[in-house]
């Protein structure tokens, strides 16, 4: 990556998810932590239509569509797509899955969802283009529409280091891991002004914890309304 206003692309969430795929999934583990706080949610404010966006291999859509919602999801990488479809398939589940880059306009028209959530994916991409992500949520929610979403804190930037190096820093909170995984690490203050224009309910510092004791995720999770009139 050159500069801070790179990401990975399609390639590398290919091979990275070809990989992953190969392995044993805990669901239930990350279903837990990432979505189950949103769940509430989404029933307090009647939300219906829920789009997963940068779903991955689809397992918090999936246990979205089993809960009764009408769930879509995009993502960039066609492997885990394709793995969605399947597993939504098996289940007997509908589910509007589409490969699609976020960092680019969204493939839907304005007001279609009545939420959209986004876990633990805005953080891949720099802060031009997160906020041009967060523009296009805005467009596709209804008035009043829920983003609800996850993403790293500066505090995690430790931890990924000795999981992913070698590291290289491309810009202002904007690493480059590993083999080419870009992230972005969120102080309070890049939240609040990632969420300007919104209206922001709630915003939390939340650690994840092994079962050994030791931190394994720091995070924003984040809940927000789109204005209330278009």
């Amino acid at each position: 990556m050159a500069s801070d206003e790179g990401y990975s692309g399609k390639e590398y969430w290919d091979e990275y998810h070809d990989i992953g795929l190969a392995k044993p999934l805990d669901r239930s583990s990350k279903q837990e932590k990432w979505l189950r706080p949103f769940i509430p949610i989404l029933h307090e404010y009647k939300a219906r239509t829920v789009h997963d966006l940068g779903c991955g291999s689809g397992y918090d859509a999936l246990a979205l569509a089993q809960l009764g919602f009408v769930v879509s999801g995009t993502d960039i990488s066609s492997i885990a797509i394709e793995h969605a479809i399947a597993e939504a398939a098996t289940a007997g589940l509908e589910i509007d899955y589409r490969q699609h880059d976020i960092a680019r306009p969204l493939p839907y028209p304005n007001a279609k969802f009545d939420a959209v959530i986004c876990n633990l994916t805005l953080h891949m991409f720099p802060v031009t283009t997160a906020n041009d992500i967060a523009s296009e949520v805005k467009r596709c929610l209804v008035p009043g529409g829920l983003f609800l979403l996850h993403v790293n804190a500066v505090e995690d930037l430790p931890y990924r280091r000795e999981l992913q190096p070698p590291v290289v820093k491309l810009g202002d909170e904007m690493y480059c891991f590993g083999r080419g995984q870009t992230m972005r690490f969120f102080s309070e203050a890049s939240c609040r002004q990632l969420m300007k224009g919104w209206q922001l309910l709630s915003l939390e510092a939340v650690r994840m914890m092994r079962a050994d004791g030791a931190v394994q995720k720091c995070a924003w999770r984040v809940v927000a309304r789109s204005p209330a009139s278009s």
